[in-house]
């Protein structure tokens, strides 16, 4: 009988301890069921607040890149007038150095032909005075 007594009290101990450790189980999973659920709100309304702040700031982003685009496109067609300004230039200054040859070589000419017409006044004034001299014709 004290075995039966002994068995019995084992059973019931061991089946309070099954007991207070099933509740102590559901107590745990409820309390921890609460925090994650109170984590859970407050990682929504940081991620609200936080949209609530970046949005301006997409919006803001999205205008200084179209500004941006834009200005890189003025840069751009700036770039391609002060090209196309820079070609002419290059070309006139190419046209002025011609010009300058030219110039060059018509004076060249002119001063062959001046110092020509010189020598032949020279030589005629020279022609005439001798005639002069000798009783000329």
């Amino acid at each position: 009988m004290q075995c039966d007594q002994f068995v019995t009290a084992m059973l019931s101990t061991g089946f309070i301890l099954v007991i207070i450790t099933f509740l102590a189980t559901v107590f745990f999973l409820i309390y921890s069921f609460i925090q994650i659920k109170k984590a859970a709100d407050a990682i929504t309304a940081f991620l609200a607040a936080t949209e609530l702040k970046i949005n301006p700031v997409l919006k803001e982003t999205e205008e200084t890149l179209k500004s941006i685009r834009t200005v890189s496109d003025d840069i751009g067609s700036v770039t391609s007038s002060v090209k196309s300004i820079s070609g002419t230039i290059s070309e006139l200054a190419f046209k002025i150095k011609t010009l300058g040859l030219l110039t060059d070589g018509l004076q060249n000419q002119l001063s062959v032909r001046i110092s020509a017409l010189k020598a032949g006044i020279k030589a005629a004034t020279g022609v005439l005075l001798n005639q002069d001299k000798e009783g000329g014709p």
